[in-house]
C-alpha cells in the first residue's frame, strides 16, 4: 500500500513497503554478490553448488518482490492478473511484474515439480515458460532471468527496484484513469 502526495506537476509516493524490500534486497544481494564472486574463482566441482545457493538467494528475493506486488494491490480494486501486465517491459516484450509473478512461483513450487514427473499441469507449464523468458531450457533460470532484468554484468535483485516504482506508477496511473 502507499499514499500518494502531489507536489505541482510531480507525483510522489509515501511507500513503506519499498523501504523495507530495498533494505531486506540489499542484504540479500550483499549475499548473492559473495556467491557470484566465489563462482567467478572457484574450482569446476565447487561451481554447481555455489550456482544452486545464488539460485536459491534469487528465488527468495523475487518472492520479496511478489509480495511486494500484492501489498501495492492490497486496497485496490483490481484484477492481480491484469494488474501484473501494466508497466515495464523486459527486452523480449513480457510485463517485468508478471516475470517477478513467475518467478517467485517457480521458486516456490519447483519442488513440487518432481523429475520423474511427464509433463506438469497447464499453469505449472506457463510458470516455466514465462521464466525461462524465451529460452528452450535453463539449468538455472533465475540467475539467468535475473541476468536479462540487469542488464548488465552486476547481477543485484536491487536492479529490479526501479522496474517495481515504474509498475506502482502505472498501477496508480490505470487505477486514476478507470476511476
Amino acid at each position: 500500500m502507499f499514499v500518494v502526495f502531489r507536489n505541482g506537476e510531480n507525483i510522489e509516493f509515501a511507500d513503506a513497503e519499498m523501504s523495507y524490500l530495498e533494505e531486506l534486497l540489499n542484504s540479500i544481494d550483499t549475499s548473492l554478490l559473495s556467491v557470484t564472486n566465489k563462482i567467478n574463482s572457484a574450482g569446476i566441482q565447487d561451481v554447481e553448488c555455489l550456482c544452486d545457493k545464488g539460485e536459491y538467494f534469487i528465488g527468495v528475493g523475487f518472492c520479496a518482490m511478489q509480495r511486494y506486488l500484492f501489498d501495492t494491490l492490497m486496497d485496490i480494486k483490481l484484477d492481480a492478473g491484469l494488474a501484473r501486465e501494466l508497466g515495464p517491459k523486459s527486452s523480449n516484450g513480457v510485463a517485468v511484474a508478471q516475470l517477478i509473478h513467475s518467478a517467485a512461483n517457480y521458486w516456490k513450487h519447483s519442488p513440487e515439480w518432481h523429475i520423474w514427473l511427464s509433463e506438469l499441469g497447464s499453469r505449472s507449464q506457463n510458470t516455466v515458460d514465462k521464466l525461462l523468458h524465451g529460452r528452450e531450457s535453463a539449468s538455472y533460470p533465475l540467475f539467468d532471468l535475473l541476468a536479462d532484468l540487469c542488464n548488465e554484468d552486476s547481477l543485484l535483485l536491487t536492479k529490479c527496484l526501479p522496474y517495481l516504482i515504474d509498475w506502482r506508477l502505472a498501477i496508480y496511473e490505470h487505477v486514476s484513469n478507470n476511476i
